[in-house]
């Protein structure tokens, strides 16, 4: 038998370990995992050269479309998130029309322009929504946000369901079976301190952190961890910046409520004071303190946290730093493109984080969570996504080794020195990107429909793996 594609002299990185071992690839599945003499034979053959083969990353957290149209943010973005070793993202519907109106738009889009996969959750924004949570599933969205910071974002064209309307869809979620996806701040808090920090004169990146501190993010943790636990659907928490989130997270362990915590590099990193970023790290929740950056990481190690995104937002830095203090400046920033590398440099490199571990944050338990069919782990009958990782490329973050044109214009990273770089991104068994390059095609990229997920409590580590 000669196959499609065969990868060899590798370190395959599993939920089982890491082992010396090649893999066949043939229709854009994994066919063999095994050592080279037992593996078929292939015309394409790529060296590993002895370095570690990840499954390929999963970014669950990316807003595409807001401050730029959807259809350039695309390729642009899933350009760098392949160079980055990015094999899936997950984009969120930002949009007040129906979902049977938005869901078949952006899956056009996305189809013609994406280099990588893309998958879809949306927002529940109105009554319409929810009942439009049967067709959602129909076409492939199982996983919807909710925003408690109401009515800020407003200004953006989304807008907010009530706390009835959060039952509602919860219950409807559950029944369905996803999950409901939540950003956590309490905005009525937030609005009366924003007042009195404003009023003081600061301006900085501190006076953000001040103006919704890590008590608002806490509160409305605990809110939707017993809303949860009420209507029995499981609870992903996004962008999480709060070490004490462990405190809701054993009480649902206690409780039989299926909860998952996700933060970002940036909130594994930076700190509220830190000068170098200033505006430009303004973002909800906001960047916090080195006490809560320490107990991330002991998240991480400890595995109360689930998951890594990045909250990817596409903006300029003549739009992003406004008038050049905090109040003015635009949300979000781009940070796709080094999400793996962070994690490799700053996870494996500096703290000892094992590879394997940074496989399930970046890639397996994305897949599980989010029931992304045939993604996320490298076994035989999944997607043949996989990213040779090379631990001891070093890199300077700049303009020079970032692609994207508005990553280019800045990037929170920019003059750190990452220890460990992607080679090679491989997608369906195709390589889009290698060498620090894009070498695939425009629109091989996919959309991905995802399916329900089994009715259990929360699992182990060791069940969302087998």
């Amino acid at each position: 038998m000669v196959v499609d594609l065969v990868v060899n002299n590798a370190k395959v990185v599993t939920s089982e370990g890491i082992y010396e071992a090649g893999i066949a690839v043939e229709d854009g599945k994994i066919t063999a995992i095994a050592k080279e003499p037992n593996l078929p034979k292939s015309d394409k053959v790529i060296d590993a050269k002895g370095l570690p083969v990840m499954p390929g990353a999963i970014d669950p957290h990316v807003h595409l479309g807001l401050y730029n149209p959807f259809g350039e943010d695309v390729p642009d973005s899933t350009m760098v998130q392949a160079i980055g070793g990015l094999t899936t993202t997950m984009h969120s519907i930002l949009d007040k029309r129906s979902l049977k109106v938005s869901v078949p738009e952006l899956t056009e889009i996305a189809n013609k322009n994406a280099y990588i996969d893309m998958t879809f959750y949306a927002a529940i924004m109105s009554m319409q929504h929810i009942l439009e949570l049967p067709a959602a599933f129909e076409l492939g969205v199982t996983s919807f946000k909710h925003f408690t910071n109401r009515p800020e974002y407003e200004m953006l064209n989304i807008l907010h369901p009530d706390d009835g309307e959060f039952y509602l869809s919860f219950a409807k979620i559950k029944e369905l079976g996803g999950v409901a996806m939540v950003h956590c701040e309490d905005f009525e808090i937030a609005r009366k301190l924003t007042e009195r920090v404003k009023a003081s004169g600061a301006k900085d990146l501190a006076a953000w952190n001040d103006s919704r501190p890590d008590y608002c993010e806490q509160l409305k943790i605990w809110e939707m961890a017993v809303m949860a636990k009420i209507t029995g659907c499981p609870l992903y928490v996004v962008h999480n910046t709060v070490a004490t989130a462990k405190e809701v997270v054993d009480w649902a362990d206690g409780n039989g409520v299926e909860m998952y915590i996700e933060t970002t590099p940036a909130y594994l990193f930076f700190v509220k004071t830190d000068q170098k970023i200033g505006v430009l790290g303004k973002v909800n929740p906001p960047i916090r303190t080195r006490g809560h950056v320490e107990g991330l990481w002991q998240g991480i190690k400890d595995g109360w946290v689930d998951c890594i995104g990045t909250d990817h937002c596409p903006v300029t830095r003549s739009r992003k730093v406004g008038q050049g203090d905090i109040w003015s400046a635009m949300l979000g920033y781009p940070g796709s493109e080094t999400m793996l590398p962070f994690m490799i440099s700053e996870g494996f490199n500096k703290r000892g984080v094992p590879l394997e571990r940074i496989a399930h944050l970046t890639a397996t338990n994305t897949a599980a969570i989010h029931s992304i069919p045939n993604k996320g782990s490298i076994r035989v009958g999944n997607d043949a996504d996989l990213v040779i990782v090379d631990p001891k490329k070093r890199v300077r973050i700049d303009s020079k080794t970032l692609h994207y044109s508005q990553i280019r214009d800045f990037s929170l990273f920019e003059g750190e020195t990452f220890t460990g770089f992607p080679i090679t991104t491989i997608v369906r068994g195709e390589v889009v990107a290698e060498n620090g390059d894009i070498v695939g095609k425009r629109g091989y990229g996919k959309v991905v429909k995802r399916v329900p997920r089994k009715d259990r409590p929360k699992p182990t580590l060791k069940q969302l793996l087998d």
